[in-house]
């Protein structure tokens, strides 16, 4: 053996190693990247998991899991709950998991004993739901921009955006539930497939009432023929599909049902730390406008439907469609009634995707951030940021809402033009291509 070509061979075989990898890690550098943030993400969740709050430990774990135990297993859909059977389902699921030992945390001043394990299960549920959610942000970037990296962005953004983070893994709301549906509904409806359009927005539906965000969205599309109109049927299919484990278990249509009465019931005032029109006219005493405002809202909403069908705005570009999408949505958090301080969770990711098919509005992720802490702030803390202003502090969110408002709808209004002509002809082209098929069918 010639002892003196050892070295030589061990560094070629190194430099050899060092190429293979630089390889490898050139051409799956997506997956790796998405990988690596996705560790680092679930680590700086399980850091809050005992984190409690009143909505996780004290409505949930020991309010509805409680019932459970009291119930047993095959009576969940009786819980006092304002959320729907299929969630209630799922925690009757856990409640047979070990629930490990008592532990009592704080926060906000507030002290809350638990069962440990419980509050590890519903966080981790959520945490699976975050990245989804994120893996939904990558495919809805990528079919907007045919960009891997800007793809890959908006998944990194998804998990490290501190509202979402704070949302799931701090406060342990499931609002990141019926919003990985609502981004795969707003993904199809962009690939232009109504039928999983619709079935990912009846799955959102039976998950949260707040599904209804993007419905003005979904009419529009439907309206403007974007969307085929039979498809919509599989929305309130999937939404009685989940009813099916309380049925099987006994339920009756009035005891299924309950919570959607308890959700529209609510408390009676006009907005709940949420930055929304109903801050800037703090009418929460009136009770003519509270009765009335939700026909403000869908007067509101209406108005901007048919501007957009007066302008008959251009469609082809699935970058307008979701410009159009992005406007509807956020105009219809901003003028519904009764809205709580966590219901722009939707737009906190669609802003996202918005900045990064057009960068100039890239300044508008941070706003959306500081909008949404400014609410949050109250509940998680008990204090206000500025505690001057106590509750006038909200009207600060209102108005960066109300300034990103105006910014998608003066985007939308530039989106050039469909001759009104074309939608005409289209239309008949579709009636001669069914009589010439009727023709061949009778011949």
């Amino acid at each position: 053996m010639d002892f003196k070509k050892i070295p030589s061979t061990v560094s070629r075989w190194y430099k050899l190693t060092g190429l293979y990898l630089l390889k490898f890690v050139k051409k799956h550098y997506i997956i790796l990247a998405m990988a690596l943030v996705t560790v680092v993400a679930v680590v700086a969740r399980y850091m809050f998991v005992m984190y409690p709050t009143n909505d996780l430990a004290g409505f949930i774990i020991n309010g509805w899991m409680g019932q459970i135990d009291e119930l047993g297993f095959d009576k969940f859909y009786l819980v006092y709950s304002d959320y729907p059977p299929i969630f209630l389902f799922f925690l009757a699921f856990l409640c047979m998991l070990p629930e490990g030992e008592l532990t009592t945390q704080y926060s906000g001043g507030y002290g809350y004993t638990f069962y440990a394990n419980r509050m590890v299960y519903l966080k981790t549920l959520f945490l699976i739901f975050t990245i989804a959610l994120a893996f939904g942000v990558f495919l809805l970037v990528k079919e907007l921009t045919k960009s891997n990296n800007k793809a890959l962005v908006g998944y990194i953004a998804t998990l490290v955006l501190p509202t979402i983070f704070v949302n799931s893994s701090v406060w342990g709301n499931a609002d990141v539930i019926y919003a990985v549906f609502l981004i795969f509904s707003f993904y199809f409806a962009l690939k232009d497939s109504s039928s999983l359009a619709f079935v990912f927005f009846g799955l959102s539906f039976a998950n949260k009432l707040q599904a209804i965000f993007i419905l003005p969205f979904l009419i529009y599309l439907v309206v403007s023929r974007k969307l085929k109109l039979w498809p919509i049927v599989f929305a309130p299919l999937v939404y009685f599909i989940t009813f099916i484990p309380a049925f099987l278990y006994g339920a009756t249509v009035s005891e299924a049902f309950k919570y959607f009465e308890m959700q529209l019931s609510g408390q009676p005032g006009l907005t709940y730390n949420a930055g929304t029109i109903w801050k800037f006219l703090e009418l929460n005493d009136s009770e003519i406008v509270v009765k009335n405002a939700m026909w403000f809202a869908i007067l509101a909403i209406g108005a901007l439907l048919a501007v957009l069908f007066l302008r008959n705005v251009d469609l082809k570009k699935k970058e307008n469609v979701f410009k159009v999408g992005f406007m509807l949505t956020m105009a219809t958090i901003f003028f519904l009634p009764r809205m709580h301080e966590r219901y722009y969770f939707i737009i906190e990711v669609l802003i996202v995707v918005y900045a990064l098919i057009d960068k100039k509005w890239i300044y508008l992720v941070p706003l959306m951030q500081l909008s949404t802490m400014i609410c949050y702030y109250p509940y998680l803390t008990g204090y206000y940021i500025i505690s001057s202003l106590g509750g006038g502090t909200i009207t600060i969110a209102a108005i960066i809402n109300l300034f990103i408002l105006c910014v998608s709808v003066y985007d939308v209004l530039k989106i050039e033009r469909t001759p009104l002509y074309q939608g005409v002809v289209e239309i008949e082209s579709e009636i001669n291509e069914l009589k010439n098929d009727k023709k061949s069918v009778e011949e």
